[in-house]
């Protein structure tokens, strides 16, 4: 309430440091609901771990700016988005667990927001549908996120809310530490009316069979997809390799001349530019898809020339080689 009177006239967003303003000032609201009872050193006391926690999110503390300043940017409730924390160390647990709160926080806000307005009558009603990846690393940020998820499984369609959630294995769910959340998130799986199952470890299985009926067969298919790829580009079956192929003296070495005269040899450049990753494992892109006790519906999914051409799913870049441009085999960059 201070802080609305205070911004709410010159239209302007409080921040941190201004909340942590208001409670070293002492106002009377504040002391009323810290229960001070008209003693400064009873409000101090009472209110000195909150400002502790004010005082890590005001730039000073382990989290620097990241609460600290204005926003940079607005939702737009009319155009998808989304929240990139991929450059926030998995490490930084505490750091992903408050960012991840303030993320959700602006995002159900703005769902919130838009089902108000248009109950009013100011705008169009609008459906949302969110996604979250990386479920076992939501789960375990922090404590209320469970129930959060929770909550929007139960009551997604009374917000007009639908939601993709995507994780690596049913064992996530088992990631959250508090024991009462880590029952609710193992709820969750049941909920969801449509499974899209990838590959997956056969340890796997009795945890998954609990909320997904699956027949042997369909287990079996779900592991084979777990198969690491060929060795090779050519295929395991195609190219042999032998002790002369990979070893040498150690008392001698290349010279850029010879290596240059060896990879002339179409088999010795095979060996030598091989790389495994060109060759996709089995399970790549395959999928079930899983309703109720229903057999599972198979299907591949294909990159579009787009996104092959972006490499915007790639995530072993660092294992391969800088590939030149046709610019830049021209000599133009």
């Amino acid at each position: 309430m201070v802080l609305e009177a205070e911004h709410n006239p010159a239209g302007t967003v409080p921040l941190m440091e201004d909340l942590r303003t208001v409670l070293k000032a002492r106002p009377a609201q504040v002391r009323e609901v810290a229960l001070g009872r008209g003693s400064d050193e009873r409000y101090d006391t009472i209110t000195e771990g909150l400002e502790s926690s004010l005082n890590s999110l005001c730039g000073a503390g382990a989290f620097g700016d990241m609460f600290s300043k204005q926003s940079t940017h607005k939702i737009d409730a009319t155009t998808p988005m989304a929240f990139d924390l991929s450059r926030i160390s998995q490490a930084e647990n505490d750091l992903r667990a408050a960012t991840l709160m303030a993320c959700w926080s602006a995002g159900f806000g703005t769902v919130t927001t838009s089902n108000m307005l248009a109950d009013d009558g100011v705008m169009e009603r609008q459906r949302f549908l969110v996604i979250l990846d990386e479920l076992w690393n939501t789960l375990a940020a922090g404590p209320g996120i469970v129930d959060q998820v929770n909550a929007l499984t139960r009551l997604n369609r009374e917000w007009g809310v639908g939601q993709i959630m995507a994780s690596h294995t049913p064992s996530d769910l088992k990631a959250v530490k508090d024991e009462a959340d880590r029952h609710k998130a193992q709820g969750i799986m049941d909920r969801c009316g449509i499974k899209i199952l990838g590959g997956l470890a056969r340890s796997e299985m009795p945890l998954l069979t609990q909320s997904v009926p699956l027949s042997n067969r369909e287990q079996e298919q779900l592991a084979a997809w777990q198969d690491p790829p060929a060795w090779n580009r050519a295929g395991d079956d195609v190219m042999q390799y032998t002790n002369d192929d990979v070893f040498r003296r150690t008392d001698e070495s290349f010279t850029d001349d010879e290596l240059n005269a060896w990879l002339q040899d179409d088999d010795n450049a095979a060996w030598y530019n091989d790389d495994r990753s060109a060759q996709p494992p089995p399970g790549q892109g395959k999928f079930f898809i899983k309703v109720g006790s229903r057999a599972g519906i198979p299907f591949s999914m294909e990159f579009t020339p787009t996104e092959r051409r972006s490499r915007v799913h790639d995530t072993e870049k660092k294992w391969h080689k800088a590939k030149r441009t046709a610019a830049e085999e021209r000599g133009e960059l």
